[in-house]
């Protein structure tokens, strides 16, 4: 007897496990390489570069890298539970200050910032390290609203940006 209720609770619980249908993360990636959602093509460089021939860079004159721009009018996803945000990030020096930036616009008004310092993961010089930031949405995404990620320089030394992405889950 025991051992029948056994097997029917494990039948029970694989059956329940198996039918859950999991929800696969829309990813959304640009490099340099493909210039369709970036806000200022003159400044690329191939000075340095994770992947392909361009990167973006900032400096003292530069202050914001390119932006890439995603239009939630075409995202399959309008509810995510968060939004992850990667790029690859070098600088010639030692911990350099700026930040990778997400931020969703509402008619030209930003309605969620947020920034990640890229100088607690950028700690070796002509290194390129992955930086995340991660956005938790309370509210869906609407047609209306406009997803920006551009990387922030808050100092005076170059900073190469290559290889951004967007996850929504």
């Amino acid at each position: 007897m025991k051992k029948a209720i056994y097997i029917i609770g494990l039948t029970i619980i694989s059956f329940g496990c198996g039918s859950k249908e999991e929800k696969q993360a829309s990813i959304y990636n640009n490099d340099f390489e493909v210039m369709g959602n970036w806000s200022n093509k003159d400044q690329l460089t191939t000075d340095a570069s994770h992947s392909g021939i361009y990167s973006t860079f900032t400096d003292s004159t530069f202050v914001f890298s390119q932006t890439m721009i995603a239009s939630c009018k075409q995202l399959k996803n309008k509810s995510p539970k968060s939004i992850t945000a990667t790029v690859w990030v070098m600088s010639k020096l030692q911990n350099p200050k700026g930040k990778l930036v997400l931020s969703i616009d509402k008619n030209d008004k930003s309605v969620i910032w947020q920034g990640s310092d890229i100088q607690t993961t950028v700690k070796v010089p002509n290194k390129w390290e992955l930086v995340q930031l991660k956005v938790d949405l309370k509210e869906p995404l609407t047609d209306d609203m406009v997803i920006k990620l551009y990387g922030l320089n808050e100092g005076k030394s170059k900073v190469y940006w290559d290889d951004f992405s967007l996850t929504f889950e």
